[in-house]
């Protein structure tokens, strides 16, 4: 059974122009993911410290899959995805090398909780 644990922090996911610097503000971040496209600059950190953006969204949390896991594994992003999309939630994922970190908004975090529950992760 996969453990997720919910970061403490409400975050924002922020959107910059592609060719923006990024802000010195975010590294204040205990987590941030920084995302440049040819499209955008996309920004996810602790939402207190978003300064001087118009287009941003607010209210996210986080939970964070506590476990390495490996490249190969297949399916667990759907087995997540699934749940919350039964459960009427709308989710945001960041995937690192180690872990998946899940964005939901944090009016639907305790439904969020119940429904990974429900699909048999563990939620800390």
């Amino acid at each position: 059974m996969l453990q997720l644990v919910i970061l403490p922090n409400r975050f924002a996911i922020v959107q910059l122009k592609a060719t923006d610097k990024i802000p010195e503000w975010v590294y204040q971040s205990g987590f941030y993911s920084v995302t440049r496209s040819i499209d955008e600059l996309s920004i996810i950190c602790e939402e207190e410290l978003v300064q001087n953006v118009s287009v941003a969204s607010k209210g996210w949390r986080i939970l964070k899959i506590n476990s390495v896991l490996d490249l190969s594994l297949t399916g667990i992003t759907a087995k997540f995805s699934k749940a919350l999309a039964d459960a009427g939630v709308n989710l945001s994922v960041v995937a690192t090398y180690n872990t998946d970190y899940i964005l939901v908004e944090d009016a639907k975090l305790e439904i969020a909780k119940e429904a990974l529950q429900n699909a048999g992760f563990e939620v800390a």
